[in-house]
């Protein structure tokens, strides 16, 4: 009798050490690509990989979860606006716009035409004007829903960028829900400093809507007493320390990979 209470004792002590009687199934995750638009909408037909695109433009990437609280969809959007590009030669520049409707690159007016310059181009600046979206989708018997929308909107001056090796979904906390992060960067041409945003999305195990936290790390854009500097909100602050780990992670990646900025 003394060694079978032993027994349980030490069985107990385990399953308390390891977070509860039941340990939370991992969070799946699997990334797609437009390359893989095809096989993404024969496994998500109820998405597609096409999902609203004619409302918030193309998709750019989808990373697909499954977790305790269901199976969720993070769709990352670019809708262009505009496009217009810079072609350098041996005495000057080029300026072209590009039609969506003939689909082909065609003189700027006010700029010089290839015609007129010399050689043959030797660089090319493409400008970009353009939307992002993220949508984050949960699946369910009903259907799908909406439960979080990010959406940031660029112009002449402001082209923001989605940091794709940044954006995930995981769960840092091992308490069976997944967060999703998302990482972007706002490049401007002004005097501001520019923006790193990281993102924390959490979600409830009932989830109808989910929750934003943001960190944001402000680069320096060239002013005298500018400096580097990161700054986080209340939401972001209450975070789990494993969550507020990896997002500071991401941060510090960015952080790496650009230290001129």
């Amino acid at each position: 009798m003394r060694k079978q209470t032993l027994l349980a004792t030490t069985i107990l002590l385990m399953l308390v050490a390891q977070g509860g009687f039941a340990q939370k199934a991992a969070v799946l995750t699997k990334i797609f690509y437009p390359k893989d638009s095809v096989q993404f909408t024969a496994l998500h037909g109820e998405v597609g990989f096409g999902y609203r695109s004619r409302e918030y433009g193309k998709t750019t990437m989808v990373i697909c979860c499954t977790s305790e609280a269901g199976r969720f969809y993070m769709v990352f959007k670019k809708d262009i606006r505009h496009l217009s590009r810079m072609v350098e030669f041996e005495n000057g520049y080029a300026g072209e716009v590009f039609s969506f409707a003939s689909k082909q690159w065609e003189h700027e007016e006010g700029t010089w035409s290839r015609h007129e310059l010399k050689g043959e181009p030797k660089d090319t600046v493409v400008y970009s004007i353009h939307n992002l979206r993220c949508l984050i989708l949960k699946k369910s018997a009903a259907g799908i829903t909406e439960v979080a929308r990010f959406q940031d909107y660029g112009n002449e001056v402001y082209w923001p960028e989605f940091d794709y090796p940044s954006c995930s979904i995981s769960d840092e906390d091992r308490d069976g829900l997944p967060e999703f992060y998302l990482s972007y960067m706002g490049n401007s041409d002004g005097l501001d400093a520019k923006p790193y945003k990281q993102l924390v999305y959490t979600v409830g195990a009932a989830p109808t809507a989910a929750v934003k936290a943001k960190a944001t790390a402000y680069y320096p854009a060239g002013n005298e007493d500018d400096v580097y500097r990161v700054e986080y909100d209340q939401r972001w602050k209450q975070l789990p320390a494993p969550v507020r780990g990896k997002s500071k992670r991401l941060i510090d990646r960015h952080r790496s990979a650009n230290p001129s900025e």
